[in-house]
């Protein structure tokens, strides 16, 4: 018998919505422990960030592109690292004193930060597991991919729509190009690693090969498959093994994906600030920073997003696995979920689908997941990402969302980042319909007008314009 990877993350903290901001450390802490545990809680008190263990600095220019001759003139103060002329972004290696200050006070200097790291997806912990005996048609594999009749995709393949003539760039943790499933789909060639760290673009953490697999593994007849199996798939690895990453490795795949042709961008990541000056660094820590250093983080990242935009690629997001209601919490700020001009995507699950089955009822595959986060203002639409509320049935995996895995495996895991791929699929159905060239407010229209209307026919706190409906998509 074939074994799995049972992966349990995505898992919502259950607090009032004061302890909820107090202690969301301790929520994603909690993604480490066993479903059903208590939750770790560190201590409340903010720890300052080590700056000694900083040793780059972001420099944002007022002007949107860099200015002619800018790089010559920092180049007086340290060494240059990385240059993203396209939108007025250079990080720097200090070669003098008080680095933040002298450059701070150059005329064209918007401001200057250091080059933090956060923590952009959560750790996972795995099981080996078989499938328990009981459980009828495993073979094949699609069989437990519950999330595709969620959203109507064997009806638009059957219609002859597979995402063909689409490129999906996904910024990640990486990509296994060995995979079966995602070979026939994965470009090699431009795939890379912006990650200085790990400088290939092989996936050390399977949180980038399973939501490849969401949405392009390859109708193969192997395992899984995606929503938009004959999609082109891109691997830019900007996170590490543990799932942190530094802010100019996320905006240079950004920019690197719209300079190579990207159609559309799947980032299924999501990173918490507190706009008085905290956010959640890559040990998972409520650290702090200063207040202006925030927003120089949003405008630099919401520039990446401006260009890819105007370069014709359309930028899925996943909305984040906090629980967190954004309407009219405007003390916090989700990135890159809260930029204008990307599709922040909440998830969906069912409910026990497979006891349904078995008895001969109906599935709701359309239940909000008890993690996601939610409201009118922050959700353009939603998607399956699976759930975990059977925990310790035997069978709560089954309404986990199952994908790829490392080493040719297979993972169920549940989380805003397994909804969000599922969207990114839809649009590749939508732009290979139209032979590749389709402008990113068309596609974007498309997918909330044919989204369906869950819980009525307003803007949904949950479901935004809707779950995403791949079938009318392509009508």
């Amino acid at each position: 018998m074939k074994f799995f990877y049972l992966a349990r993350t995505g898992f919502g903290c259950l607090l009032s919505s004061f302890l909820f901001i107090l202690l969301i450390t301790g929520c994603q802490k909690d993604l480490l422990n066993e479903p059903g545990s208590n939750i770790v809680v560190p201590g409340t008190e903010a720890t300052a960030l080590a700056m000694a263990n900083v040793s780059d600095y972001i420099v944002i220019t007022k002007s949107a592109t860099l200015p002619s001759g800018f790089e010559g003139q920092l180049s007086a103060y340290g060494k240059i690292v990385k240059s993203l002329p396209q939108i007025g972004v250079v990080v720097v290696k200090p070669a003098v004193s008080d680095f933040q200050t002298k450059v701070s006070k150059l005329s064209q200097v918007q401001g200057v930060l250091p080059d933090y790291k956060a923590r952009w997806i959560d750790p996972i912990k795995f099981d080996n597991e078989a499938i328990p005996e009981g459980v009828a048609g495993y073979e094949p594999y699609s069989w437990y991919q519950w999330g595709m009749d969620a959203i109507h995709a064997p009806e638009a393949w059957d219609a002859g729509y597979k995402g063909k003539n689409a490129s999906v760039f996904i910024l990640d943790s990486g990509i296994d190009p060995t995979h079966p499933d995602l070979a026939p789909n994965l470009n090699t060639t431009l795939s890379v690693s912006l990650n200085p760290d790990e400088p290939f673009v092989n996936d050390l953490n399977g949180h980038g090969t399973h939501v490849a697999g969401i949405i392009a593994a390859a109708d193969n007849e192997l395992g899984v498959i995606g929503v938009a199996p004959e999609a082109e798939i891109v691997a830019v690895k900007v996170l590490s093994g543990n799932g942190s990453g530094a802010f100019s490795w996320i905006n240079a795949g950004i920019v690197y994906a719209a300079d190579n042709g990207a159609d559309i961008i799947n980032m299924s990541m999501g990173a918490l600030f507190y706009r008085n000056g905290f956010y959640i660094d890559d040990d998972g820590n409520l650290a702090k920073i200063p207040a202006a250093g925030i927003q120089s983080i949003i405008l630099a990242q919401q520039r990446a997003v401006d260009y890819a935009y105007k370069k014709g690629a359309v930028i899925v997001t996943s909305a984040g696995n906090d629980a967190i209601n954004f309407d009219g919490s405007g003390s916090l700020f989700k990135l890159p979920g809260g930029l204008s001009k990307v599709i922040t995507v909440s998830a969906t699950a069912p409910n026990y689908w497979y006891g349904d089955l078995v008895n001969g009822i109906i599935p709701n595959l359309d239940i909000p997941a008890s993690y996601t986060d939610y409201g009118k203002s922050f959700v353009e639409v939603a998607a399956p990402g699976g759930d975990f509320d059977l925990y310790p049935n035997q069978f709560y995996f089954l309404d986990m969302v199952l994908s790829t895995y490392l080493e040719g495996d297979y993972a169920w895991m549940a989380g805003t980042s397994m909804a969000a791929p599922h969207v990114s699929g839809v649009a590749a159905l939508i732009i290979g319909k139209n032979g590749g060239q389709m402008k990113p407010v068309d596609v974007i229209t498309r997918l909330k007008k044919t989204a369906d209307k869950i819980d009525g026919m307003g803007i949904s706190p949950y479901f935004g314009h809707g779950r995403v409906n791949a079938f009318r998509a392509v009508q």
